[in-house]
Order: structure tokens, then sequence, then C-alpha cells
């Protein structure tokens, strides 16, 4: 399937992320792009954008986080109580909802397992949301994963707030029962996914999960607590996924290029990080290991076209590897022109013209 300038000549644009995006006239659908990427077989360089988010409703987490996407256009409220009952204040300035802090469900995490009443996956409305979505998913150009927007230390912070939840995840006299909390929380995904596998099947195509580990200045905890508190646990979580024959991403925030090998010991094929990480050094050395949401940081916030076309050259040049695939991030991209020109030679690079 070689080049052809007509892609570029017929291609459309949408919004997404409050950012102009293009429709190329490819020749075969984003999401089958995307696809052959994981198997490092893509056509073009895969865009974030080409994701789409599966967040159904009848999961409580999603109208409670405010991030609903589905058939249809959702029309409940936004904000309230999760899948454990825990409320979710709707922020509107920040277009999603926080656990108000200072007054924890959970005070002392040895006492777990009598304050925290997990969630009965079976009494959602799993036949009436695939009725809802079994024409709308297959007919999806973007590859469709599922969000899972609270994992496990997320979690742990809805539960009992920042400072104690991050205390109880590293004090050695509180690590057995966090350890067991994790464990059943693990227990708790793998029973979500077999509900996502058994009502909509291959109208999905992966799962992404939420779990931020650091903040601008670096990473919350140091790599060995990672590895002992967090690592088995997701392990157990992707090794399911994958033996139903979907993939798996981690949505991780902040500055957390060290922990980048727990990521990748953890099981997951991709990592959605925030520009702020070093991917020039990442991407050398783990590119062939774990599929990363790379930025155009480097590209001056004011290049003109002709500037941006020579950076997308760059970009191109030390990203379109084919047994090191990445996505274009949709942190800092700089403009229309860098993103035809990425497609355009990463299109050439891969298939010729």
């Amino acid at each position: 399937m070689k080049f052809d300038r007509k892609e570029i000549d017929n291609a459309t644009t949408r919004s997404f992320m409050n950012r102009t995006m293009i429709e190329f006239a490819t020749p075969i659908t984003p999401r089958e792009n995307l696809k052959r990427a994981f198997k490092k077989e893509e056509l073009w360089m895969p865009d974030s954008a080409d994701k789409g988010w599966f967040c159904p409703e009848i999961i409580p987490d999603n109208p409670a986080r405010a991030f609903v996407m589905q058939a249809g256009r959702y029309e409940g409220p936004v904000g309230g109580n999760d899948m454990f009952g825990i409320y979710w204040e709707y922020v509107p300035s920040a277009h999603g909802s926080i656990v108000r802090p200072g007054n924890p469900t959970l005070t002392d995490v040895t006492k777990w397992r009598e304050v925290i009443k997990f969630p009965d996956v079976d009494s959602w409305d799993w036949e009436g949301s695939a009725e809802l979505n079994k024409d709308w998913l297959p007919a999806q150009t973007r590859y469709q994963n599922v969000c899972i927007l609270t994992g496990w230390f997320e979690r742990l912070i809805s539960f009992m707030d920042f400072g104690p939840a991050a205390y109880a995840l590293m004090n050695r006299k509180t690590k057995d029962d966090v350890k067991a909390l994790m464990d059943r929380i693990s227990d708790l995904w793998i029973d979500v996914v077999d509900h996502c596998y058994k009502y909509y099947g291959r109208g999905i195509d992966g799962f992404t999960i939420h779990d931020d580990w650091g903040a601008q200045d670096g990473p919350f905890f140091h790599e060995r607590v990672v590895r002992e508190m967090l690592v088995p646990y997701m392990r157990r979580v992707t090794d399911h996924i994958h033996e139903l024959g979907y993939t798996c991403d981690l949505h991780s925030c902040g500055n957390i290029d060290r922990l980048v090998p727990c990521i990748i010991e953890a099981g997951w094929d991709g990592w959605d990080g925030m520009a702020i990480n070093d991917y020039h050094t990442l991407f050398a050395e783990y590119g062939d290991k774990l599929m990363m949401s790379v930025p155009a940081s480097d590209v001056p916030a004011d290049a003109d076209d002709e500037t941006q076309r020579e950076w997308a050259a760059k970009y191109v040049d030390e990203y379109a590897i084919r047994d090191k695939p990445v996505y274009i991030s949709h942190y800092d991209r700089p403009g229309v022109e860098f993103t035809k020109e990425v497609y355009r030679l990463s299109r050439i690079k891969y298939c010729g013209e």
C-alpha cells in the first residue's frame, strides 16, 4: 500500500482535545493501523487521536468522573458516587471530578476489609449497554479502548486521601494489608474485563487503565516500592487481558522516567505519559518493549509551516522505526503542517510511494 498524495489532498479535519486534528484519506482505518502497530506492521506512525475511549455509562466511575463515551450523546448527571459509593465532586473548570479531601472513607488501611464494600459487577446493566453499543462499536474507525479510570494507587487515594495513601504504600507495618487490598482490586478489574469480553467481544480492542505515579519534578515513590506494591498486581490484570486477545495501555502522569522499567515489567503494551519525560532517552532504551506516546516538545511553539515540516522530518527520522512503534502524542502538537508531514514521511518510509 504505497503512499498516494490523495491521502493528504482529500483529508478533512475534526476537533480532539481542543486541537484541530486531520482525518487523512488513509488506505486502511486508523483503528486497523494501530492494530498493526502493536504487531510492528503499521503503514504510518499512529496518532494518539487514533485511540477512541469507550467509557460506558453502566460502569459507575464513568459518570462520577464525568467521562462517559458510548453510542449516542450522554445527557445524564456528572459527578456522584463511584462503584464503591465514594462521592466525586464535579469541577467545571477542570471538566472532571475529584474526591474532596479531608473526610476519607478509610482512615486505617488495616481495616479495609471491614470498611470497603466492593461492587457487584454482575448487577450493572451489561445487556442494556451491549444492546446500546452493538452497532456503534464495530463501526468506529478508531481503536476502541475501554477505560478504567481509577487504578491501584489512585483507588487507594480515593479511599484514604493522597498523603495517607502514599504513607500506607510505603509503611512496612501496613504493607501486607495494602498488598491484600491491591490483590482484591486486581480481582475487581479482572471481573470487569471478563464482563467486557462477554458483552462487547471484538467490538473493543483493548483497555486503558489510569494510575498516576508522579508530579512534575519526579515520581511519588521509589522503584522498589512500585515493584513490590504495584507491579505484581498489575501483572495479574495485564496477563489476563492478553489471554483474552486484547492489548492494554497504562495512562500514568508525571515525570516518571525512572519507573518506565516497572511499567514494562507490569506487562503493559503501551504507556501514555506526559511531555515532561525524556522521550529521546526512553525511546532509545525501551522503544522495542513499550509503545510510547511521544510528543513533539522540541518544535518551537511559533514555528511557521516550513519549520514545522523540517521538524517533522527530524521526528520521523528519530521515531519512525519499524520494530519500535510509537504514536504521536496529543501533548505539545506544533501544528497542522507538522502532522501532515509526519504522516507523509512515515507512509513513504514504511511503504514507499
